[in-house]
């Protein structure tokens, strides 16, 4: 009943705020939410969790930027940069999700014994399941980050129409840092938010030196970071590539 509630709260304040926008938001977190719940369920199935959590994504991005927000040069633009930072991290994740050895139910979390009705035998890679949620994480990060840089981009060129590219670059470089700084300020504390309780069981039942080799907190770290350096590289292809195109269009103009 509280979740009804909350959840009514949610949708009501967001069209009260938002209006059409708003609404929106709301089809596109359900759509999204619904593709997340079928994705599972093929992965369930057997279906390559890495295949679908790629394709999965990619469907949420177009979702993102072309109903969301309205498609048009910015979301072409988003879509590239997303794309190009994409493949450069790809073979990152996998690298540290296959080196760092933090696939599995962290001990500390859950105890999958049958007799509290897990079973041990789901027959999925844990290894592929994590490089999955890893790419979750950094695709959602991603398209926020892209969205808000190239969106202020072209409000700078648009009120002020004479700077160059080398001008507008430079000016667009000031805000993309903080919009960078936001970001990362945000993954960090949604981070500590949900490992709140776990941080405070560590602290009253281990040391510090096993804290520090914990698969959780390992693991996690290794997500956030991820996303963190992503978010990194997409500031400064998001932007050059927004400065290059409006240039380019008032030069055709």
């Amino acid at each position: 009943m509280i979740l009804i509630i909350l959840t009514g709260i949610l949708i009501a304040s967001i069209l009260l705020i938002c209006g059409e926008k708003g609404a929106k938001s709301i089809i596109t977190t359900a759509m999204n939410g619904g593709l997340l719940l079928a994705a599972i369920f093929l992965i369930y199935n057997g279906a390559s969790p890495i295949f679908i959590t790629l394709i999965s994504c990619m469907i949420i991005s177009l979702i993102t930027l072309y109903y969301q927000n309205e498609g048009g040069i910015k979301a072409h633009i988003a879509l590239i940069s997303i794309v190009a930072v994409f493949i450069v991290m790809i073979p990152i994740i996998y690298w540290f999700a296959l080196n760092s050895h933090g696939q599995g139910f962290p001990p500390e979390e859950y105890e999958v014994t049958d007799s509290n009705g897990y079973t041990r035998n789901i027959a999925i890679s844990m290894l592929t399941l994590q490089i999955s949620t890893m790419i979750i994480a950094l695709v959602g990060v991603l398209l926020d980050t892209s969205v808000a840089i190239i969106s202020s981009v072209f409000e700078i060129s648009a009120n002020n129409k004479g700077l160059t590219l080398p001008q507008l670059m430079k000016s667009s470089f000031v805000v993309s840092k903080s919009i960078l700084a936001t970001s990362i300020h945000t993954i960090f504390y949604i981070y500590i938010a949900e490992y709140l309780t776990l941080f405070i069981q560590y602290i009253s039942e281990y040391s510090f030196v096993t804290v520090l080799n914990s698969k959780s907190l390992a693991k996690e770290l290794i997500s956030v970071s991820l996303s963190g350096i992503g978010c990194c590289l997409v500031v400064p292809a998001a932007t050059i590539l927004a400065a290059i195109f409006i240039k380019k269009k008032h030069i055709s103009t």
